[in-house]
């Protein structure tokens, strides 16, 4: 080797090793400040700036709902209190272990008597007449476990889990066994989905109300009990009404062990710290509309009219030279997709859903309801304060809602902040990965079309056995919007689908066939029933999604990835003849090495074609992923398989609550 490389080798070396030990150093400080802090909550619980005793409704609830001292056999891993789980860890291949979470589900509000200390002048600068609060001497001075909800500054009912917002962060590996006790201490059912996991072995867990359990009423617990199937970025929801846009909602992060992880070479930290939930965020369980967007929790007041208090934005803190996975899941409630960026820094893109691909470079990526996006962030900027940026658009776009975020590097000053370009009408320039109205020709200069994104999983050539046709609508009538799937409201049975298949449910079922063999126009007149699109069993399946509407509509299969082969746009006068297009001129679609996906926008007026090998027999709830859709009608059940195939379930935990009062 050359001297010269040698000596910039180790020039390199030295500096990563004192690099590493000055955050060594720093680390060791902050976690006896942290273990000091911990240590005092725990002695004197939560107070108020004065010193007076403070009792959350967390607090309270634990009271009511206790967590059992010790788990039902040892090898269960569970935290111990305010200290990390022990299943979030280095993975080793063949050493899975099984991870016990204890999950209350409780009303609470943001910006309570919690949140006041936060309000400090010790906390508090200005910057151009406007106030903030220095989030790096909150994580300093308060406790953890302070259990504030600061959101935007502005008083607003929430639910939430075990006192958090966003939900606590789930972090296991691939192989590991989950056992959560959710607890329900709301006077409404609720249950809990698990976005990204298949639950190929345990159909019954998949969190779906009436689909694939029976919720869990009020007082009552529910122990999900599975295998973790799928690695990467996925989260964990409310799959009960509109549950999540108030706050029912966290990440659920399964990594790997290095040698199989195909990106590991890409980057050199994966941390919990840069988890990122992002949220349009409602005041109040109105989830009509969209009032503002939360990153992790908390973000400016855009609400107008209303009272402002100083700004906590959420913070990202990098090492200069480091090179950062960042996971970005984002929780969307209402019609409101979004775009991300960081100012001076690329995106190296290199998953989503969960799924690797082929690394991409972009500046901005779109977001649509339920999608996960990881990217590398290589901090080699000055040292400084940098804006993570996230626009709305669509309904948001209404109200110019945009949030932003700190990307902060180690030694910059915290209260550095440059405000002046922080407006709905700053566009970050650079190349966009995901557009809105996606297609297969939408590669450009400025643009990288999802379809075009190539699977590190190739696949083996793959022709469909079948091909559904079917489409999403929102239907204007005088009373109001219809939201329909093949012309069909769906209306959740009163029944639970998987619990009761042997009990000749069938007659209870409609679908689009099924109606018109009746009699029934669904175009004419409003089809309301619980639409199931029958699918056989170990078949290549695909799926022509359209959408009949001027919206783009975020979709979302559960039970399963799927590959994405094909998108475009039709135009209104053609989209409804999709199905005679199609089959006399094919649309396009991609060949081998298609991206991987759980959910995926369908373009306005236009269609997304998905395909999947139908290998795990269930009821799987298929939906547009925008809340008032889908609780609306804007969703049918996929049926794979016949009743014999599917998994049976334990009848001692298969949707039987026990009370826990």
């Amino acid at each position: 080797m050359h001297p010269g490389k040698t000596h910039q080798k180790n020039i390199r070396t030295t500096s990563k090793y004192y690099s590493f030990l000055c955050t060594m150093k720093v680390n060791l400080v902050q976690t006896i400040v942290l273990m000091c802090i911990i240590i005092i909550a725990q002695i004197h619980g939560i107070q108020d700036a004065d010193g007076k005793r403070i009792i959350s409704k967390y607090e309270s609830v634990q009271k009511l709902y206790p967590q059992p001292a010790r788990t039902e056999t040892p090898e269960w891993r569970v935290a111990d209190k305010n200290m990390p789980h022990p299943c979030k860890r280095n993975c080793v291949e063949n050493q899975p272990m099984t991870c016990y979470y204890y999950m209350v589900v409780h009303y609470d509000d943001t910006m309570s008597d919690t949140c006041k200390r936060y309000l400090q002048s010790k906390y508090r600068f200005n910057i151009d007449g406007k106030e903030f609060i220095d989030s790096f001497k909150i994580a300093e001075q308060e406790p953890a476990n302070d259990d504030c909800k600061y959101a935007d500054g502005l008083e607003s009912q929430v639910m939430v889990v075990n006192g958090q917002l966003p939900g606590q962060s789930i972090e296991v590996c691939f192989g590991d066994t989950i056992v959560a006790d959710v607890i329900n201490s709301m006077h409404e059912t609720t249950t809990i989905h698990w976005h990204g996991i298949h639950q190929r072995l345990t159909p019954h867990m998949d969190g779906v109300p009436h689909v694939t359990q029976y919720p869990i009423e009020a007082g009552q617990a529910f122990r999900y009990r599975f295998q973790v199937d799928h690695v990467g970025t996925n989260w964990w929801h409310s799959h009960t009404a509109h549950q999540r846009a108030f706050g029912l909602a966290g990440p659920l992060i399964v990594r790997q062990p290095p040698k199989l992880n195909p990106h590991v070479h890409l980057y050199d930290f994966d941390l919990t710290e840069h988890v990122i939930v992002i949220q349009d965020w409602v005041h109040n369980f109105d989830e009509s509309v969209a009032e503002n967007i939360l990153i992790n929790g908390v973000g400016r007041n855009m609400k107008k009219d209303s009272k402002t208090r100083p700004t906590l934005y959420a913070p990202f803190t990098v090492i200069r030279g480091g090179r950062y996975r960042f996971r970005v899941i984002f929780n969307g409630v209402s019609n409101c997709p979004i775009s991300m960026s960081i100012d001076k820094h690329d995106l190296l893109v290199i998953s989503s859903d969960g799924n690797d691909i082929e690394p991409v470079e972009v500046q901005k990526i779109m977001f649509h309801g339920a999608e996960r996006y990881d990217f590398v962030l290589h901090a080699n900027q000055i040292i400084a304060n940098y804006w993570i940026r996230v626009k709305g658009y669509s309904f948001c776009e209404k109200n110019n809602l945009h949030q932003e975020a700190i990307l902060h590097y180690t030694d910059s000053d915290t209260q550095e902040l440059d405000t002046s370009s922080i407006s709905y009408t700053y566009d970050a320039p650079g190349i966009m990965l995901n557009e809105l109205g996606d297609d297969t020709a939408g590669d450009n200069a400025h643009s990288i079309s999802l379809i075009s994104l190539n699977a590190k999983d190739i696949e083996p050539s793959m022709t469909p056995d079948v091909t559904y046709y079917t489409s999403m609508a929102a239907v204007e009538m005088a009373e109001g919007f219809r939201f329909q799937m093949d012309d069909i409201s769906f209306s959740m049975p009163k029944m639970s689908l998987l619990q009761t298949r042997n009990l000749g449910i069938g007659q209870f079922f409609c679908n689009i066939s099924q109606q018109a063999a009746l009699g029934f126009n669904c175009k004419q007149r409003h089809c309301k029933c619980p639409n199931v699109i029958q699918v056989p069993s170990q078949k290549n399946v695909e799926m022509v999604i359209s959408s009949k509407s001027v919206t783009a509509h975020p979709v979302h299969l559960h039970g399963y990835t799927f590959r994405v082969v094909g998108m475009g746009v039709l135009g209104e006068e053609r989209i409804s003849q999709i199905e005679e297009i199609d089959q006399r001129t094919p649309l396009p679609r991609r060949g081998r090495g298609a991206p991987l996906k759980d959910s995926v926008q369908v373009p306005a007026f236009g269609y997304t074609i998905i395909r999947f090998y139908s290998d795990s027999p269930g009821y799987w709830m298929f939906h547009c992923h925008i809340s008032t859709h889908s609780e609306n009608g804007m969703a049918a059940v996929v049926r794979v398989g016949e009743n014999v195939e599917m998994k049976m379930c334990p009848v001692s935990n298969c949707g039987l609550c026990s009370s826990v009062a």
